[in-house]
């Protein structure tokens, strides 16, 4: 099933802080009213392993000292990777070389009603799990975390597709499937201030400068 993080006002917050490593945006799914189901022609199921969305940029800075990785991704806003935990990372990743983000369905791990609390960004963070090193290239799996108060604007109770829109504008459409949390998702009601984290596994590819075709 397709997952969707869109903006009304077509503004993209897209700096990301790694708690390890890495993230970006995820495909989009349409919105869909409290009580209504969505068609199933807008909702076709996507392979547990099937890569959802996909992203790429540029390196265009390594601090050191900080253990900061910059990318600029074209038409968006730069990403700030925090690679503190795995700074072999940041002494093979270079200035230039070129990331892609491939980012798997993702899935709700905290929902609770929020009543009177006010909505917040769905700040975003990733750890990354694993470095693989290749020739050429360098390999990661991480886990991006989203997680804050947003607003309910649709509930599917047939796919348990929860919806919410968060403090930017932001619209979120993600997969309950915990039974504990399912049940706290079949109660809410569109307008509803929930506290949600939900978390997505995905897998970086950074193509080494030297490497590329051309070089750069």
């Amino acid at each position: 099933m397709p997952f969707r993080s869109n903006t009304r006002n077509c503004v993209t917050h897209r700096c990301i802080c790694l708690v390890a490593a890495f993230g970006l945006s995820a495909a989009w799914i349409p919105e869909c009213g409290a009580d209504e189901a969505v068609p199933a022609a807008t909702t076709q199921a996507v392979p547990r392993d099937a890569s959802v969305d996909s992203e790429t940029g540029t390196v265009s800075l390594i601090d050191q000292k900080n253990a900061i990785i910059v990318v600029t991704v074209p038409g968006h806003e730069d990403l700030s990777f925090n690679a503190k935990d795995h700074r072999d990372a940041l002494n093979t990743i270079k200035v230039g070389d070129k990331l892609t983000a491939s980012y798997l369905e993702p899935y709700v791990t905290e929902l609770s009603v929020a009543k009177g609390e006010p909505l917040t960004p769905l700040n975003r963070s990733v750890k990354l799990t694993q470095h693989t090193s290749g020739a050429g290239q360098e390999e990661f799996q991480a886990l991006r975390v989203f997680r804050g108060v947003a607003e309910v604007t649709g509930v599917d109770h047939k796919l348990n597709l929860l919806t919410v829109e968060d403090k930017a504008g932001t619209a979120h459409s993600v997969r309950v499937s915990r039974p504990d949390l399912v049940k706290v998702m079949q109660s809410l009601k569109r307008h509803s201030h929930v506290q949600i984290g939900y978390e997505s596994e995905s897998t970086v590819v950074v193509t080494r400068q030297g490497n590329t075709a051309g070089g750069q």
